[in-house]
């Protein structure tokens, strides 16, 4: 009996032992599932961090693309503006210039033509004349024609002009329908 007291206490261990041995396997399949949970979680953020990096990097990307768009158009914008205010300005110089020689063929004819030689007589009537007319307020020709031949009467009554450069009535419809022209 003795024998079996023993032999049944030893079967009583293992089965004590075995009991404790399913437990702890059974607690570790727990934990096991809870940290291969844990490592999955873990695995999606990871991924949906890679993702919104991903296009945190195309935005970026697509974000400096437009600026070096908007800054070309801008170069773009700017050298078209130059050019404007470049053609302006010539357009302006060009005015000036027409409306100079304008006033030059107006003083010729006075003169006796366009034959007449351009003497210290004729650059004094010029002189005279821009000094007494405002080119940049007289936009159209015939009226800086019709101002020019006022201030040459003006003058010839004066006797600041000569008689014979005069411009007889013929001439003068001659003179302004050319420069009109």
């Amino acid at each position: 009996m003795f024998w079996g007291i023993l032999t049944l206490s030893f079967l009583a261990l293992l089965l004590i032992i075995k009991m404790l041995t399913v437990l702890e396997v059974r607690a570790q399949d727990v934990q096991y599932r809870t940290n291969t949970k844990k490592i999955q979680d873990l695995q999606e953020d990871l991924d949906t961090s890679r993702r919104k990096y991903l296009i945190a990097v195309k935005a970026e990307g697509v974000a400096k693309h437009r600026l070096s768009q908007l800054k070309t158009r801008f170069a773009n914008l700017k050298q078209h503006f130059e050019q404007i205010q470049i053609s302006t300005a010539n357009q302006e110089e060009r005015r000036q210039k027409e409306l100079e020689l304008t006033l030059e063929r107006v003083v010729m004819g006075a003169l006796g033509g366009p034959t007449a030689r351009r003497d210290s007589h004729f650059k004094r009537v010029t002189k005279a004349i821009k000094q007494l007319i405002d080119l940049d307020k007289k936009n159209n020709s015939e009226e800086v024609i019709e101002a020019v031949q006022q201030k040459l009467v003006e003058m010839s009554e004066d006797g600041s002009l000569e008689a014979s450069g005069r411009p007889k009535n013929g001439q003068a419809e001659g003179v302004e329908s050319e420069a009109a022209g």
